[in-house]
């Protein structure tokens, strides 16, 4: 978690949470999950903690759910019905609010709120440093997917990579980066992330009509993305490649086996658009690269 993660984190939360919560303070935390009636989960590199409210009492006790759905949306959920009906919200900082319990069968509304999951984002300068000279040819990226599965640190090692490359760091020419952040989480809402002084961002966009869009307006020399799972993101991909632009991109994953099984991406994987692969384990600390095929280089 970032540093100042108790400056925005701890007003929008109850006092029982907000002491829950101190022990962490100087902790690497991925996820923060409160369920109705249950204890709230504190997860680190993958790893869950329960933590109950003084007398084992629940720390979202039934009743606070709507509070704190409209804390986490400036006191205005109508604002975010959109992100709601997808089943999430995005504060500013780029941290990612999912949500679940009942939707309506007709309108796809939510009804009632049973729990939220709070995945951290988080910016750590200089994670790609030994990544990016892995994937450049003459100083120019070569197209590459990172994969891990949810919380992997994927995103975190994206916003790194994208850094580096438009700053012209560990071994990369400066590149022109165009980036499509659809739930504002690779720059926040807030802009407050560091994408690199030659990024171009277009959020709150589906990644199909950004990319696209991207290769119109901006003239990329790589598009970024987070989250490639449809196959019309794949077709963007696509498109970008038959238009000599590179690509950086994340999707969900454990394997190169989980990758190349799924309709769309692993359509993407053997037309050979991906010259390497990076497979991200244990929440960051561990990566390898890997050739578009999956095998080590």
């Amino acid at each position: 978690m970032d540093k100042d993660w108790s400056t925005w984190l701890l007003p929008l939360l109850n006092r029982d949470m907000q002491q829950g919560l101190k022990p962490f303070e100087h902790q690497p935390i991925t996820e923060i999950r409160l369920r109705r009636n249950g204890p709230m989960e504190v997860v680190i590199r993958g790893e869950g903690k329960l933590i109950y409210a003084p007398n084992g009492r629940p720390m979202l006790p039934e009743g606070e759910e709507t509070l704190l759905l409209s804390r986490l949306c400036d006191g205005a959920p109508y604002a975010w019905e959109q992100q709601l009906m997808q089943g999430f919200v995005t504060l500013p900082n780029g941290c990612r609010v999912g949500i679940c319990g009942r939707i309506h069968p007709d309108t796809g509304q939510l009804v009632t709120i049973t729990g939220f999951c709070i995945r951290m984002a988080r910016q750590v300068i200089g994670c790609g440093e030994r990544v990016v000279p892995k994937l450049l040819q003459d100083g120019r990226l070569r197209s590459t997917l990172i994969f891990s599965p949810p919380g992997g640190g994927k995103t975190t090692l994206l916003r790194d990579c994208i850094r580096l490359l438009s700053s012209g760091l560990a071994g990369a020419k400066p590149h022109r980066v165009g980036v499509v952040d659809e739930r504002f989480e690779l720059w926040g809402q807030d802009m407050g992330l560091n994408l690199g002084p030659r990024t171009d961002v277009l959020a709150g966009i589906s990644k199909p009509q950004g990319l696209l869009r991207l290769l119109s307006t901006m003239g990329p020399q790589v598009l970024a993305a987070d989250e490639l799972y449809s196959p019309e993101d794949a077709a963007a991909v696509l498109e970008a490649k038959s238009r000599g632009v590179e690509v950086i991109c994340t999707a969900h994953g454990g394997s190169y086996a989980d990758l190349i099984s799924r309709k769309g991406l692993g359509d993407l994987l053997q037309t050979g658009v991906f010259s390497r692969l990076v497979e991200v384990k244990d929440g960051g600390q561990t990566m390898a690269i890997l050739d578009g095929e999956g095998n080590t280089p």
